[in-house]
């Protein structure tokens, strides 16, 4: 955990990885090794040839598997699990994931709703800000269509996804990855037609675009920030690891 606070993500996942060995039944060290895991390759993008996006968050997933099999109703940990589903689909694209999308709900929608309450030393993860607002990139990106129903099980939402993030920023305001998903599902949402809508996303970036970085993802995002600002019609298919072909044109056919 003081590892974690000091964003010493190296660091913490070659300890936590050594203490899970020793001790594999110590179901906290699976979603502490997890958590390392994403923080270090969260400031890869996804084409990058310096890292293995995928077979990374397959470790990630099945660590997190691992560790269920021993709390299987661990909310923590399925949290976890969900986050590293979630990153495998937007490695391998949205659409060529949906498979898994069923299984990214269920787990977050159950520890959103577990009543499990947990803040890292320094705030950086907290639970369920975290959880709502995975849920609402989620609800964002899993495209709102009749034929992803039918394939997964399950649909999109951009009502659901603006109600997630809404909640998330409420229950943990000024932080900059929450109130920038919170903009980027406003400007989805708002697209050409509801000028007020995009007025008030850009001035949640703007906002969130004067607060101090408190670390490399923050930075990312304030980089992003300026790009959504200059070119809002990428919101809807925007992922911090990289632009999302949402179009299913191709899954009707």
């Amino acid at each position: 955990e003081e590892l974690y606070a000091a964003n010493r993500f190296k660091e913490g996942l070659e300890a936590a990885k050594v203490k899970l060995k020793a001790d594999p039944g110590d179901s906290d060290l699976s979603w502490l090794v997890a958590r390392f895991m994403f923080e270090i390759a969260e400031t890869f993008e996804r084409d990058d040839k310096s890292i293995d996006k995928e077979a990374f968050y397959e470790e990630m997933l099945a660590i997190a598997n691992a560790g269920l099999e021993t709390s299987p109703d661990d909310p923590h940990i399925r949290f976890a699990r969900g986050i590293a589903a979630g990153r495998l689909g937007t490695t391998r694209g949205v659409l060529s994931s949906l498979w898994s999308a069923k299984g990214i709900e269920q787990d977050w929608l159950f520890t959103a709703n577990s009543g499990f309450r947990y803040s890292s030393i320094n705030g950086a993860e907290q639970i369920p800000c975290d959880t709502y607002q995975g849920l609402g990139i989620y609800y964002r990106l899993v495209p709102d269509s009749f034929i992803v129903q039918m394939l997964a099980g399950t649909r999109g939402s951009i009502d659901k996804s603006e109600e997630f993030l809404t909640k998330a920023n409420n229950n943990c305001p000024n932080r900059i990855a929450t109130m920038k998903e919170l903009a980027v599902t406003k400007m989805c949402k708002a697209g050409k037609k509801d000028e007020a809508l995009m007025e008030e996303a850009k001035s949640i970036i703007n906002a969130y675009l004067r607060l101090p970085a408190a670390d490399e993802k923050d930075e990312i995002d304030q980089r992003h920030g300026r790009t959504l600002l200059a070119t809002p019609g990428i919101a809807c298919g925007y992922s911090r690891d990289g632009q999302q072909d949402l179009d299913t044109k191709d899954l009707e056919k």
